[in-house]
């Protein structure tokens, strides 16, 4: 089913970056390599302009700007576009002057040691308070409906040397 025939906006606006939720965790796959990824989420509906095509087309506008795409064999990769800078975590978004931002503790310290992060945008609304579980099936139920668009990011040896916003 088509999200919506609505022109999904060139770069998420000031507004939406702010109101971003973001859930960075420490995980390993399957051969014990760790990964540190970091899902991206709308909150849920406030005003009668939050409708769910409203929010998906919102939520493509971020997965664009930080270079995300749907899951397949390959995920794209998207250069340094992450930094940590006074333990606060700044990720870029192409197009933009703004940058989505977040207090990450032990999860910043890790994105230096690996390099790099997972970035994970889900294309619809997630509660900020949700628990452990609620989160979960989010990503288990997103991730089978294909709303969860992905990219690897390295991250910067400082905000300095992210790369320059198309």
């Amino acid at each position: 089913m088509p999200i919506s025939a609505a022109p999904t906006p060139r770069v998420p606006t000031p507004g939406l970056i702010a109101s971003l939720s973001v859930r960075p965790w420490i995980d390993h796959t399957a051969d014990g390599t760790g990964f540190a990824p970091v899902l991206i989420t709308h909150p849920p509906a406030r005003r009668d302009a939050d409708t769910a095509a409203a929010i998906s087309q919102r939520m493509l506008s971020v997965a664009r700007a930080l270079g995300a795409a749907p899951p397949r064999a390959t995920l794209p990769y998207v250069g340094e576009r992450v930094a940590v800078h006074n333990g606060i975590v700044l990720v870029r978004l192409d197009g933009s002057e703004h940058m989505l931002t977040m207090r990450a503790g032990r999860w910043a310290q890790v994105i230096v040691e690996i390099g790099q992060v997972l970035l994970a945008v889900g294309l619809d609304p997630l509660s900020p308070g949700a628990c452990g579980a609620d989160v979960d099936e989010y990503i288990e139920c997103s991730g089978k409906a294909g709303r969860l668009y992905f990219a690897i990011a390295e991250v910067a040896e400082s905000p300095r040397h992210m790369q320059a916003t198309p």
